[in-house]
């Protein structure tokens, strides 16, 4: 499954499960949970704006010809790393542009109420659908929320939008991102539980695991889909466990027409397989949308040309208007996206300058993936004159990988 054959589905499930059989135990939620109440999940269509839609299809080309070269040879990293940025900042721009523009609008944004006709003008659509959701279930159905997104700008922006919606009602929202300290972070958490004026919690996907908030709050809301379809799970499991004694609603907000619908239907089909595999009886399972991530990238933007890539074209020897265009939309993506390390939720604070980008123009040289990778590293001196190195566990990882792909670097310099 590397990508370059469609897949339609998946067979000969049988063998799999036979020998899968005799060193996996596997219980569903239906067999050692079954007290667990009724679920709802919803996806809520959200229109793209036209602004959106030009900014979001704009990327369209870079992409098309990243793929393009990748059939006729292995990107190189910087290629695949271009690639997954320009994705993520579609995702982003799907999400809306006041976030897309974050660094641009938040000062004046911060300061100003949020009127319907600006809120209109943002060209942000999931902000009033968010603001109709808490309405109709903070407001009319007195329950508590929980609402996820993979980036901290796109909750403030959440917050900020519906807090007169929470006002009205005597409610109010905290925060469970990075940006907080341990202590405010268990504060808040102690609040949603306790607190009847709390009644939304503003969470990251350092909330997606380890939170037990089946006895706060009884609703999930996604601004946004991470890829991977089991991530999506933790989230509303934070909710959806054992202690929880009301009916479950989950609503998904996806943009139509846009890079986030493909990953609705990307997840739909991984869940349809792994159902299948673990929890079903048939041999096959077809997919309704055929193809790895970028088979469906490739079907997205098929129509898009991009003449004068030969066999081991690269992008400075042979089109270099084409590579000046990619290098220009990556200098503004690398502000407005985060970086690409975006997979873990942006978690610097949203108010007032965000240090990884607030300096982008000076440090260009520097990736805004690996500025913000650094940016969560404390290095202090230990009692001995010796050197320590302190990373949160969504970083740590990441660094790890640095530090392995290094060393693989000297190790094949070294032999050469």
């Amino acid at each position: 499954m590397d990508g370059t054959k469609e897949i339609d589905g998946v067979r000969n499930l049988d063998t799999l499960r036979t020998r899968l059989a005799p060193t996996m135990l596997r219980r569903t939620r239906s067999e050692v949970l079954d007290q667990l109440p009724s679920r709802t999940d919803t996806i809520v269509p959200v229109d793209i704006t036209p602004v959106q839609s030009e900014e979001h299809d704009a990327l369209e080309r870079p992409i098309a010809a990243l793929v393009h070269i990748r059939h006729r040879r292995p990107l190189t990293q910087g290629e695949f790393l271009k690639l997954m940025q320009l994705l993520t900042t579609q995702r982003i721009i799907a999400n809306g542009m006041a976030q897309y523009r974050f660094l641009e609008l938040w000062p004046d944004l911060s300061g100003s109420a949020p009127e319907p006709a600006l809120l209109a003008s943002l060209a942000t659509p999931k902000l009033l659908e968010l603001g109709e959701l808490l309405q109709h279930v903070v407001v009319e159905q007195g329950r508590k929320v929980v609402v996820f997104s993979q980036w901290r700008r796109m909750l403030e922006l959440a917050r900020w939008a519906t807090h007169e919606v929470l006002a009205r009602a005597g409610r109010r929202a905290v925060f469970f991102t990075g940006a907080e300290r341990q202590k405010r972070r268990t504060q808040n958490l102690v609040e949603l539980h306790d607190d009847p004026t709390v009644a939304v919690l503003f969470a990251s996907d350092a909330g997606g695991v380890g939170l037990n908030l089946q006895k706060a709050a009884n609703c999930c809301i996604n601004m946004d889909l991470p890829w991977n379809p089991a991530v999506l799970e933790q989230r509303i499991g934070r909710i959806y466990r054992l202690g929880q004694r009301q009916p479950i609603d989950v609503y998904n907000l996806v943009t139509q027409h846009s890079i986030e619908a493909r990953i609705a239907g990307l997840i739909a089909d991984k869940q349809a397989m792994f159902s299948n595999l673990f929890d079903g009886s048939s041999n096959e399972v077809q997919f309704e949308r055929s193809g790895s991530f970028l088979v469906q990238v490739e079907r997205v933007i098929e129509p898009v040309e991009v003449p004068g890539l030969e066999d081991d074209a690269s992008f400075d020897e042979e089109d270099p208007v084409l590579a000046r265009e990619l290098d220009g939309m990556m200098a503004s993506a690398d502000e407005a996206s985060d970086g690409i390390a975006a997979e873990p939720a942006d978690e610097r604070p949203a108010t007032g300058a965000a240090p990884a980008t607030a300096g982008a123009k000076d440090a260009a040289a520097v990736p805004a993936d690996v500025q913000q990778l650094f940016s969560q590293l404390r290095i202090g001196t230990t009692a001995d004159g010796g050197i320590s190195i302190e990373a949160p566990p969504e970083a740590a990882a990441t660094l790890a990988s640095v530090f392995e792909g290094m060393a693989k670097l000297l190790r094949a310099q070294a032999k050469a």
